[in-house]
């Protein structure tokens, strides 16, 4: 079977994206594996954008826990107090931009399942960093104080050597958790990276402000505002499919097609392989189960209306037969 590819280094290429499409993956056979097998999936969330010496040396109190915590540098070098904080902070802003909307550090979260070692996490960060992000300086801290360990990471986005500033696009993010999956699995820990359209998961996760308030019993703006949009909908009879609606269905069926296809082609491949036709063919049932089970995302428009006992009139349903589909996928 084709193995996953070899680590590469950070791409900024920009494309244009439209709503209800997402970033265009080309999925290889590896990865359809793992969501099939439910391999939990690399999380790498990009926090907030730092400006100016005071806000980077917040940003580093806040991961170090006031200095509690020891800092790693991409040097190598350990930050063990705010005193060598601050002054590694006075260094960085020498190559900081004098604009005020100037982004000089992000603040990214990389998150490994529960029960995973932190010292494995600690060795991936550091490979991200130091790898994918060379020549650019960089910190972490290791969290530990969830049932998952998460690693906290402060990266200066201009490289003082190359005078190359970083920007975090939506493509981006995506390659960023390749990266990150690629080190994990060098320390032994397996993790998938696949678009939420390959898992059948329609709805985005909701953003830590929007869950915190739904832990406190209160409901976001942003939902509020979509309840109200269905129940003038609803009286006013337009139940039709948003064009994103549509656009996500249509992502649906060709992924599950994907999934058959890549089956059809293990499938293919057994019969001239023998000696490993049992792992290929428990592949191929384990790509067909989940092409199977995959379920139909919905946006949280649609969730409301079915609760409302209404539903979206969908266009006539287009045969996936008829979408062309990249066969190297």
């Amino acid at each position: 079977m084709p193995e996953a590819e070899e680590p590469r280094g950070m791409d900024f290429r920009r494309s244009r994206l439209v709503k209800g499409r997402s970033v265009h993956v080309s999925l290889p056979l590896a990865e359809r594996l793992r969501s099939a097998r439910r391999i939990p999936q690399a999380v790498v969330k990009i926090t907030s954008f730092a400006h100016g010496a005071k806000k980077v040396r917040e940003l580093m109190q806040y991961i170090s826990r006031d200095g509690k915590l020891e800092l790693e540098s991409d040097s190598g070098a350990s930050i063990a107090n705010v005193e060598q904080q601050r002054q590694l902070v006075k260094d960085w802003a020498d190559g900081f931009d004098r604009s005020p909307r100037s982004r000089d550090a992000v603040h990214i979260v990389f998150s490994m399942p529960r029960g995973s070692d932190p010292e494995a996490l600690r060795r991936s960060v550091r490979t991200v960093m130091t790898r994918h992000f060379a020549g650019h300086q960089s910190v972490w801290a290791i969290h530990t104080d969830q049932d998952h360990p998460h690693a906290h990471a402060i990266l200066v986005m201009r490289s003082p050597n190359l005078d190359k500033k970083l920007e975090f696009k939506k493509q981006d993010l995506y390659r960023l958790r390749e990266v990150f999956a690629e080190a994990a699995r060098e320390e032994g820990v397996e993790m998938a990276v696949s678009p939420r359209a390959a898992r059948g998961v329609g709805k985005k996760g909701r953003r830590g402000v929007a869950y915190r308030l739904k832990q406190r019993g209160l409901v976001p703006r942003a939902e509020k505002e979509t309840a109200r949009e269905v129940m003038d909908a609803v009286q006013k009879g337009d139940l039709s499919e948003k064009p994103w609606e549509a656009a996500m269905r249509r992502r649906h069926l060709m992924e599950r097609q994907a999934y058959h296809m890549e089956a059809e082609r293990l499938r293919l491949a057994a019969q001239s392989n023998p000696r490993d036709r049992e792992a290929i063919l428990k592949a191929v049932a384990d790509l067909e189960r989940f092409a199977k089970s995959l379920p139909e995302p919905k946006t949280l428009r649609q969730t409301l209306l079915e609760k409302l006992g209404a539903s979206t009139h969908k266009k006539p349903e287009i045969s996936p037969e008829k979408h062309e589909i990249d066969h190297d996928r």
